[in-house]
């Protein structure tokens, strides 16, 4: 993964460059085709979604609560706190996206904190969305 792509990522752009080089050797870079399931409500989580290009649709029982595009993050909330997927996600668009896989979160945690830091923010605003908080 190219240090320049990542640094353009909202959640890593305040990152200093040795930061996200380190970060670069731990994720990976995945193309959705449009359509494509991401996550499946109610699966074990295993992996973060950095949307780099493309849009999907979360749905949750069903019902559609949110489109995200470039720059926003998905799978985050079932990561930062164990249990299953809160919601569905489907490419509505080809997606390329960069993965943070568990593993590397744990690492993360220990050497990056600050990423870690933005995720739980992420996370906990979704949440708030999706119990009706706003």
């Amino acid at each position: 993964m190219d240090v320049e792509r990542l640094m353009h990522l909202p959640i890593f752009g305040e990152l200093d460059h040795h930061d996200l080089s380190q970060i670069a050797h731990r994720v990976n870079e995945v193309e959705i085709p449009d359509g494509a399931l991401l996550i499946e409500q109610g699966a074990l989580p295993y992996d973060v979604f950095v949307l780099e290009e493309g849009t999907v649709e979360v749905t949750r029982d069903g019902e559609a609560v949110a489109t995200l595009g470039a720059g926003e993050v998905v799978g985050e909330i079932a990561l930062l706190n164990p249990q299953r997927r809160t919601a569905s996600v489907r490419a509505t668009s080809p997606v390329r996206a960069v993965v943070l896989r568990t593993d590397d979160l744990d690492v993360l945690a220990d050497e990056m904190p600050e990423v870690l830091r933005q995720l739980r923010t992420i996370a906990e605003r979704r949440l708030r969305e999706l119990e009706g908080g706003g």
